[in-house]
């Protein structure tokens, strides 16, 4: 096992640890959903229930046939009509109400994660670039290290590394110069030092036919792109069940893949759902969500998977990081398996 085994050891248990952590904090979420909803519920009437009851004492006082064409009396039974359409859709709204919290924790934990991988690539660029550097044995090749070196000056710049790296390399050029010490800090300022250090190499390497075109190895990275999750992801996915901003959360995740995302909510309405059967035949991965497919929406998809010979997974859940871990889990395994038997 090599330094860069190693290095993906460390990143691969750093990951998973992550991902037991939102695992945990939404089976929490999961947990806690219910009593978040009634508290909700109780909010919403509490704040309502006393405006109706003032809205149909008034409307009472307009009783009269006096008041049949009265403007203000049809404003207050519109009024109370609404507020009456609120209370009764009270546990649907405290529902979608919680969901959308969660849904935003859920969001802050994955950018979390993200950000964490992001940081620890940024200070194995570090390593690699320092490398790279202490590699070079003579003027030119020091020099022309910071070429490669100006297009991480913005992930240098977030871990507060772009000092180290130009101090190594200013010490690696003026290390291999026949002339002194010609790399120097200018205007105190590491950022102009390297750019005046890149349009010199520019300039050498205009003055030979083949120059030293040095770059940094992948040794301390796992890879040479900064890790975005999702990205490696392809195939068609049908989803049934969800709300549309459980989907727009899901979609937003999936950006930068190459997934193709058909969502079939209550929501969308029966041709939705019908378009969505159409492309079950077709689908790499299909997933029904119990915690908010309707039983019509469920069994519309079931008979869909039965005409196919598919059988669907099913997820019950409100969340977003269970759907996404199916997704990736799902679309890796057909991946797998579509690899395995090209090889066999």
């Amino acid at each position: 096992m090599d330094l860069t085994d190693l290095n993906n050891l460390k990143n691969e248990v750093q990951d998973l640890l992550s991902v037991a952590k939102i695992e945990l904090e939404e089976r929490r979420l999961q947990q806690q959903r219910e009593e978040k909803i009634q508290e909700e519920i109780a909010n919403i009437e509490r704040e309502y229930k006393p405006l109706m009851e003032t809205l149909e004492q008034m409307l009472g006082q307009f009783g009269s046939d006096d008041f049949t064409d009265s403007l203000t009396r049809q404003k207050l039974e519109d009024k109370a009509e609404q507020i009456r359409k609120i209370l009764a859709e009270a546990p649907l709204l405290a529902a979608q109400a919680v969901d959308r919290q969660m849904i935003l924790y859920e969001e802050r934990l994955l950018d979390e994660r993200q950000s964490e991988q992001t940081r620890r690539w940024r200070e194995e660029l570090k390593a690699d670039l320092l490398e790279m550097i202490g590699e070079q044995r003579d003027f030119f090749s020091a020099t022309d290290a910071a070429i490669a070196i100006k297009g991480y000056v913005t992930d240098l710049k977030a871990i507060g590394a772009l000092e180290e790296v130009v101090d190594a390399l200013m010490l690696q050029i003026n290390t291999h110069s026949k002339e002194g010490p010609v790399a120097r800090l200018r205007d105190n300022n590491y950022e102009l030092t390297l750019n005046f250090i890149y349009n010199k190499a520019l300039e050498n390497r205009s003055r030979v036919d083949r120059s030293a075109d040095v770059q940094p190895r992948t040794r301390h990275r796992s890879s040479e792109k900064q890790p975005k999750p999702y990205t490696s992801l392809a195939g068609k996915v049908v989803i049934f069940g969800g709300h549309d901003r459980l989907e727009t959360a899901v979609r937003n995740r999936l950006r930068d893949s190459n997934v193709n995302l058909i969502w079939c909510t209550a929501q969308g309405g029966p041709q939705l759902a019908e378009q969505g059967e159409s492309h079950v035949s077709s689908a790499d991965l299909v997933l029904i969500i119990t915690g908010y497919a309707s039983h019509k929406l469920t069994d519309k998809a079931m008979q869909a998977m039965q005409r196919c010979g598919k059988t669907p997974q099913m997820i019950n859940t409100t969340g977003m990081t269970r759907i996404l871990e199916a997704i990736e889990y799902g679309l890796k395994a057909k991946q797998l398996l579509s690899q395995f038997k090209k090889s066999a």
